[in-house]
């Protein structure tokens, strides 16, 4: 018996280079080089007008190269009592969220946000981030609400996942 193995390309282990080009607003990358992920089906609750980290959501990774791009990827339910859901997801390494809102209250803006209480809404986003480092960052989902008001996530025990990509640039 013989075996033939007909493949387009052979990419490194590194993953595939990217070309960026010339404009600054292109984020390309390339191959996937590692993927780190976690999941949490445990409602949570908060009532906190600024960003409170949301349990079990946060992953470490340890990027290969620090010029490596992360694509970061989230979903949950969420329900509200009133005011307005925020999320955002947090940084260590910079000690900042990646919506680069800086506020003096650390209520204001987030990466997305809905409205309308006793509604089950699907809140999910994706972001790009570049790595900076090739010690470990740890990525976590923060959100809160800007009335003081209730906000739940996983709402009635649905799946909260949080997946972080990285690709080699």
């Amino acid at each position: 018996m013989s075996s033939e193995l007909r493949v387009d390309r052979i990419l490194p282990v590194d993953g595939a280079p990217s070309d960026s080009g010339s404009n600054p607003l292109y984020l390309g990358a390339g191959g996937v080089v590692q993927v780190v992920y976690a999941q949490t089906r445990s409602q949570q609750q908060s009532t906190s007008q600024t960003f409170t980290d949301a349990t079990n959501l946060f992953v470490d990774i340890t990027p290969k190269f620090s010029t490596s791009k992360m694509l970061i990827q989230f979903h949950t339910v969420g329900q509200i009592t009133g005011s307005r859901a925020r999320f955002d997801i947090h940084k260590s390494t910079t000690n900042a969220r990646l919506s680069a809102h800086p506020s003096s209250n650390n209520t204001d803006h987030g990466i997305t946000a809905f409205e309308g209480s006793g509604i089950n809404h699907s809140v999910n986003f994706s972001i790009m981030d570049t790595a900076g480092t090739t010690n470990n960052i740890r990525y976590k989902v923060q959100f809160n609400n800007t009335g003081g008001n209730t906000t739940f996530i996983q709402a009635t025990y649905s799946v909260g996942t949080l997946t972080v990509m990285e690709l080699s640039a």
